[in-house]
């Protein structure tokens, strides 16, 4: 067996700490991959966090209502020990805008005046 430390996840850039307001799971329970743990709030946004890892809930580091900064270990999760855990998802950055450069003006020709008789 091994031993996987689940983490307060970075919601934002700007987001530098959380506070775990639920445990989803209890300590021993079983769990699966990407099922709900326990939930987050931020100044920003409120979300539920996935296991990143199949096993055991072994051990829960910090209780309900605790701020704690990003990447703090908030849990031990108890799995096998082939058991593959993901990377850290990364932000995927805003593709940038194009700027198109200002439209090309050129002039119609002038007809050339008729002769008057």
């Amino acid at each position: 067996m091994a031993r996987v430390d689940v983490i307060m996840p970075q919601m934002g850039e700007s987001i530098a700490e959380g506070t775990l307001s639920r445990w989803i799971k209890k300590a021993g329970e079983e769990i699966k991959r990407d099922e709900p743990i326990f939930e987050i709030s931020t100044d920003k946004v409120d979300a539920e966090i996935p296991a990143p890892v199949a096993g055991t809930l072994a051990e829960i580091l910090v209780q309900e209502g605790e701020t704690v900064a990003v990447q703090t270990v908030v849990a031990r999760i108890e799995t096998e020990v082939g058991a593959t855990v993901p990377a850290a998802a990364q932000p995927v950055p805003e593709p940038a805008t194009a700027t198109a450069p200002p439209p090309v003006v050129i002039p119609a020709p002038v007809a050339a005046a008729a002769p008057m008789a």
